[in-house]
């Protein structure tokens, strides 16, 4: 594949564009419909992603939560064996580490890398965290929703439990980074002072502006601007929930999340994750990941800066993963 340079100017076209998204669940509906990654009909497909001329994902294994722990242990490892068998060896590869990362990038593959969102399926085992390292998990979603073995959700004011805070710093450990999204502001606010002791990032991989649209599992500004200051990153989700009133998220109401955080001053530390087959509805104007191109184009007559755009969405990630992986 062809190396092409970023330009703004194409970006409603798609052409020239790169894209590192922070989170999706299309290995969990690969599994449950039994699709091709190639050329599913979801909102993520080798297909959709090709008018990106570099791309990679983070590929989320979702905890389906109306299963005890132990059955989502068991599922876990049927979903991701059958999402390793559906990776095309010829036009992607799943990257352990910052040198997979670059060597898929120097072959023209795409690069995914793996998340668990929900670590409730380690059921009380820390020893079940270095088995996900060695299958190459290296992000992880600590809860979901309610309060479990882990902590509280969003929905709670639950902080870590004990097992919570043994898992976090197993995660700094091994080099598996945590994932705040979703989390409680108690459990956030925790994470965030053991990833201060340990000096290691955090990151929230798919979560809005509670200034801009509030809802409790968008982040507060004072938790956006601690993440960007372990040298995290924090990814624009496209669950219009979380964007704008019902039936009201477009291509604007990204832009508003985005044009906030940015006044932030933490530009640099803003990707996008957009939570893809893992929402029911889309933002007007966004089917599927090829849809982003719209935001790009919308974001240049807002007068964000090329350079801007570009570490959006995909410098900033890329940056993280070489320096942390």
């Amino acid at each position: 594949m062809k190396t092409r340079c970023f330009d703004v100017a194409h970006a409603r076209e798609g052409l020239f564009m790169n894209l590192f998204d922070l989170h999706c669940d299309t290995p969990f509906e690969l599994y449950k419909k039994q699709m091709r990654m190639e050329d599913s009909l979801l909102h993520i497909s080798l297909k959709k992603a090709e008018v990106y001329s570099k791309y990679a994902q983070v590929m989320a294994i979702w905890t389906q939560h109306s299963l005890d722990n132990e059955e989502a242990w068991k599922q876990f490892h049927a979903i991701y064996r059958d999402f390793i068998s559906k990776i095309p060896a010829d036009q992607a590869m799943l990257c352990r580490s910052s040198a997979e990362f670059l060597q898929a990038r120097a072959q023209g593959k795409r690069a995914f890398f793996l998340a668990v969102e929900g670590a409730s399926l380690l059921d009380g085992k820390i020893e079940r965290l270095g088995e996900l390292y060695k299958l190459g998990v290296r992000f992880l979603t600590l809860v979901w929703r309610d309060s479990d073995i882990i902590g509280g959700a969003f929905n709670t004011s639950d902080p870590l439990t004990p097992f919570g805070r043994e898992v976090v710093r197993g995660c700094f450990a091994l080099g598996i980074t945590v994932d705040l999204s979703h989390a409680s502001d108690a459990v956030a606010n925790e994470c965030l002072a053991l990833a201060q002791e340990s000096r290691r990032p955090v990151v929230a991989t798919h979560s809005n502006s509670r200034r801009v649209y509030p809802h409790p599992r968008n982040l507060t500004d004072e938790t956006a601007k601690r993440v960007a200051m372990t040298g995290g990153l924090i990814g624009i989700s496209m669950a219009p929930q979380h964007l704008d009133e019902p039936g009201e998220a477009n291509i604007r109401s990204v832009c508003r999340h985005i044009l906030h955080d940015l006044s932030l001053g933490i530009g640099d530390h803003l990707a996008f994750g957009c939570d893809f087959d893992g929402i029911d509805k889309t933002p007007a104007g966004i089917r599927d990941v090829s849809g982003l191109v719209g935001v790009a184009a919308a974001l240049k007559r807002e007068g964000v800066p090329d350079e801007t755009i570009q570490a959006l969405f995909y410098g900033n990630a890329e940056r993280f993963v070489l320096a942390n992986l």
